[in-house]
This record gives C-alpha cells, structure tokens and sequence, in this order.
C-alpha cells in the first residue's frame, strides 16, 4: 500500500497591529499531517473533517477607546492551497478576561479570500481562543503541502 502523505499548514499572523488605537496580538499555528493510516478501511475515504485544538490561536484585543465596538474579520492568503479544501474557524469563549461584551463566532464559518465579519466586541479581551476545521480532504486530492495564512482585521467604530 502507498503512503499518501499530506501536509496541512495554517499560518496566522503572529504580530501586533496597531490601527485606530487597537492592538491586535495573534498567536499560534496548525500544521495537520495527513496519512494513509487515517483510512480504516480499503476502499473508504479520509474522514469527512478535521479540527484543531480548542484554543489553537488566541487573539488579544487592547483598545484604546473602550466603549466603542470593534469589529474583527478574517480571511485567508493562499499560499499552496487547493480549491476542494474549505477551512472554517470559530471563536470557543470569551477569552481569560471574563469580558462578556463579545459576540458571534461561536459557529464554525468558512474563511475565503474575502474579508468576513467574524465577530464583535467592545473592551479588552486577552487570550480569546480559536479552533480550525478543514473539509475536503480526499484520496483524489493531488499529494503534497498545502498552506495558507490566516489574516485577522480589526476596526472600532
């Protein structure tokens, strides 16, 4: 049997922007390593889905005006990526600071090319938590490292 050997990398900006009196700090990577040995059986396909860790990039939010509400959006810049491969992200809390003034994000969302509100929040958040899933991996994908960067963008209103 053929070892089929796939390698699933995603890079997110690991730095601090600094726009419109926000400091955005994003830290963490997922890189998935996908082997023949995740078929059970001849025949069969990869599993329909894989997700990272529960907290597999942390966000920290530091404005400088508190009371208005910033809005963080997301999207990915291809690197080596295949157009059958759909990456979703989703927020899985508040974060450590126990600010409760956030929401949306709590569902998996598709991240495209394009940026997308991702969700809301107002105040400081540190270390808010972000978990991964890709679909679409398959024994007809062609078998070599695919890879793209995460982009988070931040706006207070």
């Amino acid at each position: 049997m053929k070892n089929l050997t796939t390698l699933i990398a995603f890079l997110a900006i690991s730095n601090m922007v600094i726009g419109q009196g926000i400091e955005l700090t994003v830290t963490g990577n997922w890189a998935k390593n996908i082997a023949a040995s995740d078929i059970n059986e001849a025949g069969n396909d990869y599993p329909a889905s894989y997700a990272s860790n529960i907290n597999q990039t942390l966000l920290t939010i530091n404005p400088k005006n508190w009371n208005k509400i910033i809005t963080v959006f997301v999207k990915r810049n291809d690197i080596a990526w295949n157009a059958n491969l759909n990456l979703k992200v989703k927020r899985t809390s508040n974060g450590t600071n126990g600010n409760t003034n956030i929401a949306g994000g709590l569902s998996y969302q598709t991240i495209t090319n394009i940026d997308a509100n991702f969700f809301t929040c107002a105040g400081y958040h540190t270390f808010i938590p972000l978990q991964y899933e890709i679909t679409g991996i398959s024994v007809v994908l062609p078998v070599q490292s695919y890879s793209t960067e995460i982009m988070y963008t931040v706006i207070q209103l």
